[in-house]
């Protein structure tokens, strides 16, 4: 008992982070209800005017926390964040360097869809939890505009650092905690952030299995092939598990 004891002493001291004295598998599916503001293209166009509004997002991830404090935790996370409208657009927007002329019909399909790989450390893990680390987003998309004379798609492919960070608070004897989660890049003049704030329940039974519900704002504004400033916010709800 004496050198386990000691052995987690050491491990909460680390320098690095503190970590799981055992081997633990977070795993998790949920669905997120986004609604679209912003707009899109250079001129712009609103994207309420290309038909977009509010879009049911799935959304998957699976976690591994070990008791190697100097090797991070990893969570990879899957999610799917699709539009595809029709809509007369009202006014004049270009995408690309190709032009649709106010009145006339277009197709759109915005892709989002992404998958994190983030590597993390517990700086904390007791009733207070905090993690920070690296966020790879790899984006696997692209937007699409298709009108009766005119047509452009560009692929969104590119994989982003972004700063991650999370902070959990466990409320004693109860089940419950609250949470925020966040992830964060600013380069040139480009951004991206994703944000959630969220409300946790583990049922007592011999598998941890649990429900979280919260509201998620992801923001991205680009100006490269694509120009855009697109926020998408909305609730959220996710069934957990833990192994």
């Amino acid at each position: 008992m004496k050198k386990l004891t000691l052995a987690t002493t050491l491990a909460l001291l680390s320098p690095f982070a503190a970590a799981d004295t055992i081997l633990g598998v977070y795993a998790g599916a949920g669905q997120w209800q986004g609604e679209y503001s912003g707009n899109a293209g250079d001129p712009s166009i609103d994207v309420k005017s290309l038909g977009m509004d509010e879009e049911d997002n799935n959304y998957y991830y699976i976690a591994l926390e070990h008791p190697v404090p100097i090797i991070p935790n990893i969570k990879l996370q899957k999610m799917d964040i699709t539009s595809e409208q029709t809509a007369t657009i009202d006014q004049t927007f270009t995408i690309d360097g190709t032009t649709f002329v106010a009145g006339t019909e277009v197709a759109s399909d915005f892709d989002l869809s992404h998958m994190d790989i983030v590597l993390y450390y517990e700086l904390l893990d007791n009733w207070v939890n905090l993690d920070v680390g690296l966020n790879i987003r790899k984006f696997d998309g692209h937007v699409t505009a298709v009108s009766e004379f005119t047509a452009e798609s560009v692929e969104l492919d590119e994989a982003i650092p972004m700063i991650y960070a999370k902070a959990q608070f466990d409320l004693p004897l109860t089940g419950f905690s609250v949470g925020l989660e966040g992830n964060a890049i600013n380069y040139e003049d480009n951004r991206l952030t994703d944000y959630s704030a969220k409300l946790q329940y583990m049922f007592d039974s011999a598998l941890d299995i649990g429900l979280e519900v919260g509201y998620r704002e992801m923001s991205l504004e680009v100006d490269e092939d694509v120009t855009a400033d697109i926020q998408l916010k909305g609730p959220y709800a996710a069934l957990l598990f833990h192994f």
